[in-house]
């Protein structure tokens, strides 16, 4: 590998590049990302190299940032106030020979290595910008040339191809899990379902066929023993059913009635939807959260309530989102909100609570005084790093 690209052209970039990325394209996307800025950076001999990807759901949200020749912690990643990331906006390339007397510099970061001269190439794929890759150079180490901008631009594009590639497969392999969990939930309803539902008839019709002996009553309650959890697994059945046929890949407005739809159906449980405000403008990692949140809280009703009605909210607001689950059931019990910090007893409320946290919301669960449960939960829109 070749520091500096005065002796390399466009071809060789090319050549290089595909040499390059054969053998990290099936690690994954990450590995792959961290493999072209490292790359990257030694190639134009810069002191450090950065690799922006935006959310495809909403590109105003940063989903990947990869450095290469320093380290950085998640409070400095970049907020898109300066020039560095321009390029993932405007599709174009940007070569300064001093940001810093740059008339729309507005400085560096706190802890950001020292950068007179500053290049940045725009990630495109088929005509539309998906990221940036972006390097700098300290004061006394000079300027980037012409020829690193047009070796820089080859070798993006190649890469664009490359991660594009990574991104549709991993799509595809999403949907692949997606319609997995269809069928074995189609298969649990078509076979053990059914064959539950057959115990249940049985052990009524034995009940009705008792002898009249003296361990009629005996008998009478092992048959109720054995009803009661014909009736628990079918209804455990019918929860593990539900959560496998939600749709997390790319949850929309229309998923969320469907979610509902799908609880009532298999609960029993009326249940009303509200949703205020552009719900299918929030970010993909906001959408999946929220509908995992909404689809846990149902099951929660369903398994742990006794409630016969349940109230799902969903306000998208200017600065951030609202999530309210509610039912009119006994309560949660104060063990159980012991379990919201820890995961030992209740695995999913804890998930729930982490889910949230993971993106800088806030997460509540608590007993209403007139009886039910609460839970609600609130999103900053412009979660994770934006510009």
């Amino acid at each position: 590998m070749r520091e500096g690209s005065a002796d390399l052209n466009v071809a060789q970039i090319v050549s290089e590049t595909m040499e390059l990325l054969e053998p990290w394209m099936e690690e994954g996307l990450e590995p792959l990302l961290q493999a072209v800025v490292d790359y990257a950076r030694k190639m134009v001999g810069a002191s450090f190299a950065a690799l922006v990807i935006t959310d495809p759901g909403d590109p105003s949200t940063i989903r990947y940032f990869k450095v290469s020749g320093w380290s950085l912690k998640a409070s400095e990643l970049p907020k898109g106030h300066g020039l560095y990331i321009l390029p993932a906006k405007t599709g174009r390339s940007l070569r300064i020979e001093s940001i810093s007397r740059h008339p729309k510099s507005v400085g560096v970061p706190q802890n950001h290595p020292p950068v007179e001269a500053l290049l940045s190439i725009p990630l495109k794929h088929r005509g539309r910008p998906i990221g940036c890759v972006f390097f700098g150079k300290a004061p006394s180490e000079g300027a980037f040339s012409q020829n690193d901008e047009e070796i820089m631009n080859g070798f993006a594009a190649m890469c664009a191809i490359a991660i594009s590639w990574i991104y549709q497969k991993e799509d595809k392999r999403f949907h692949i899990v997606t319609e997995e969990r269809r069928r074995i939930a189609e298969e649990l309803h078509d076979s053990l379902s059914q064959t539950l539902f057959a115990v249940a008839r049985e052990i009524d019709a034995l009940e009705q066929a008792l002898p009249t002996a003296e361990k009629k009553d005996a008998v009478r309650a092992r048959i109720t023993r054995l009803r009661e959890l014909a009736v628990r697994c079918q209804s455990e059945l019918r929860a593990i059913l539900f959560r496998l046929m939600n749709d997390e890949v790319h949850p929309r407005t229309a998923a969320l009635t469907h979610l509902v739809q799908k609880f009532e159906r298999l609960s029993g449980i009326s249940t009303q939807l509200v949703i205020r405000g552009p719900f299918e403008r929030l970010s993909l990692p906001i959408r999946q959260t929220i509908l995992k949140i909404i689809a846990e809280s149902l099951t929660n009703i369903y398994r742990h309530a006794h409630s016969p009605v349940a109230f799902v909210h969903v306000l998208v607001a200017e600065e951030q989102v609202h999530v309210v689950v509610q039912d009119a059931g006994i309560g949660i019990s104060d063990e159980a909100l012991r379990f919201v910090s820890h995961p030992s007893g209740h695995f999913g409320l804890h998930s729930m609570a982490r889910l949230v946290a993971g993106l800088n919301g806030e997460f509540e669960i608590f007993r209403n005084e007139d009886g039910g449960t609460t839970v609600r939960c609130t999103l900053p829109i412009h979660a994770g790093p934006r510009f």
